[in-house]
């Protein structure tokens, strides 16, 4: 029997209700019968999640401060805690301190349940994307479908959120993040098109055991720059950050927020990057598995899987950063004529070229390679 986190959060939750019923009297003894249990066991397996992607993205910002000091010849957060590590709790209580203050004007349902439905949106992508083979237990036949499908509730959220602010800058921002998303969210599933045709599934955990002998980022390159270069779009991150251009729209779709609501909009974006990291992982690095020729003693050890998976997922997001760093902001009309014009014929070649893999199951430059193409 495989353990699995769920698993763990199961025995722990039974482990609780238990002993609580041990010391109830004979009436009150049903509180540790099977659906109790099993509603426990899914609150504990949330809240770890919930524990574990915020740790990632209080990590993912220090990282990000710190590499991009590196590439600006600086030295980053360095002074609250070692590194400057604590530096995001700091700016976190300071927000929390601040007051969240309403425009007269302002719709008060779509302002206040704008970002904390952008928040919640992204959060729940962490129970769907799996991080190793003990990550859950159960398979989601559709668990790429259902992530991507998530994941594009963000442009609705964000123009609720704008139009809801009653302030013209904010509606022109969340314009321009609704036709920005909307156009980069089509090669985006293009490109996606090209793994499921390779791997015949749209299950995350089957494409990535599929990618044990080789990695989808070989023979399907074009599908992995489109698929990045969508995403960088779609988390709304340099070069294409028009919707929150400080220079023409203040802060954009968000400049009427304070406090604790801004802080949503901040943490929701780098939730967002480490989902955009994970799936890239997950779709064309082989997630959390590693060549056959890599010796067993890197993948045999506790956790292996979880280690590799985030080392990737951090260098994927170290390519982010450094995209950030090296690129400038593009105007609205360029960033909407690459979207449709150019990144969408890119994306239906790249589903040909994968077609092509899997008609000829091997590649004459890389070689034939066992189980690729179905």
């Amino acid at each position: 029997m495989t353990v699995t986190l769920y698993s763990v959060a199961q025995s722990i939750a039974q482990a609780i209700l238990g002993a609580i019923a041990s010391v109830l009297p004979p009436a009150g003894r049903g509180v540790a019968s099977a659906p109790v249990v099993t509603g426990l066991a899914v609150l504990l397996f949330a809240a770890i999640l919930l524990v574990a992607s915020m740790l990632n993205t209080i990590v993912l910002i220090w990282f990000e401060r710190k590499l991009l000091g590196r590439f600006m010849d600086r030295r980053g957060a360095m002074h609250v805690g070692f590194a400057g590590i604590l530096q995001n709790f700091a700016d976190g209580l300071k927000l929390a301190r601040k007051d969240t203050v309403r425009p007269r004007e302002a719709d008060t349902l779509g302002f206040w349940t704008g970002p904390t439905a952008y928040l919640v949106t992204s959060l729940i992508l962490f129970g769907i994307l799996p991080v190793s083979s003990g990550w859950n237990s159960g398979v989601l036949p559709l668990s790429l479908l259902l992530a991507l499908a998530i994941f594009s509730f963000a442009p609705l959220f964000i123009f609720v959120s704008a139009w809801s602010s009653n302030n013209k800058y904010s509606l022109m921002g969340g314009m321009r993040s609704a036709a920005q998303m909307i156009a980069y969210e089509v090669p985006l599933l293009l490109s996606v098109v090209a793994v499921v045709l390779v791997s015949g599934s749209f299950d995350l955990t089957t494409i990535v055991e599929q990618q044990q002998n080789y990695w989808y980022g070989g023979p399907l390159l074009l599908a992995l720059i489109v698929f990045v270069a969508a995403m960088l779009a779609e988390m709304e991150r340099i070069p294409f950050d028009l919707p929150e251009a400080e220079a023409e729209l203040v802060e954009g779709w968000n400049t009427e927020y304070g406090g604790m609501l801004f802080a949503f909009f901040m943490l929701s974006d780098y939730v967002r990057a480490l989902v955009g990291s994970y799936l890239v992982v997950l779709l064309f690095l082989g997630g959390w598995t590693m060549p056959t020729w890599v010796p067993s003693t890197l993948t045999s050890f506790p956790l292996a899987g979880i280690v590799w998976f985030m080392i990737k997922t951090y260098i994927v997001f170290g390519v982010f950063v450094w995209v950030r760093a090296a690129l400038p902001r593009v105007r609205t009309d360029q960033l909407l004529r690459v979207g449709w014009n150019r990144m969408i014929p890119l994306a239906l070649l790249s589903v040909v070229l994968a077609a092509g893999v899997v008609y000829a199951k091997c590649l004459p430059v890389f070689g034939c390679v066992p189980g690729l193409g179905g």
